[in-house]
């Protein structure tokens, strides 16, 4: 009887994870590539639902941000792109070459959002780093507390642009 119902248990584990491995199979990308000024390092935040800003460009069947000197992107387009997170990262020089930053060089951010005058407005963030390349980096980020935290820059670029008093 003991090893019928471990059997039992073995089996609903087995296929509960041969279902949930499928099913993440499934998921959608992000396929995002991100532009960023040569030398770089620090917070990148791309805001979306922001009126008046320019809509996301695809290129080979991914979304470019490009972000400006301060790592900052606004965006007209509503939705960010949701799923298991296929993004590339690239240095750009002045003459638009592009140097891939290696995946142990960034740090995903969880996703945000802030409410204006009744218009949501998401984002997402990384950071970019230069001088902490690891794997360590990557699950945890940077370990400084003002590198952490994304509001004040966010609130900044949203002052600057009129959108927040």
């Amino acid at each position: 009887m003991r090893w019928s119902k471990l059997l039992a248990l073995t089996l609903v584990v087995m296929s509960t994870v041969s279902c949930s491995s499928k099913a993440s199979t499934n998921h959608d990308t992000t396929d995002t590539l991100h532009l960023i000024p040569e030398g770089f390092e620090g917070q990148l935040i791309t805001v979306y639902n922001v009126e008046g800003a320019p809509k996301l460009k695809r290129e080979k069947g991914f979304t470019v941000i490009r972000y400006d000197k301060d790592g900052m992107f606004l965006t007209s387009t509503e939705e960010m792109e949701y799923g298991a997170v296929t993004d590339e990262f690239y240095y750009v020089d002045r003459k638009d070459k592009r140097t891939k930053i290696e995946e142990n060089c960034t740090y995903l951010f969880p996703n945000g959002g802030y409410t204006i005058k009744d218009r949501r407005l998401l984002y997402n963030a990384f950071y970019i780093t230069e001088s902490h390349c690891s794997e360590d980096f990557v699950g945890r980020g940077p370990q400084t507390p003002a590198n952490r935290n994304l509001t004040p820059k966010l609130e900044a670029k949203l002052i600057e642009e009129g959108l927040l008093e």
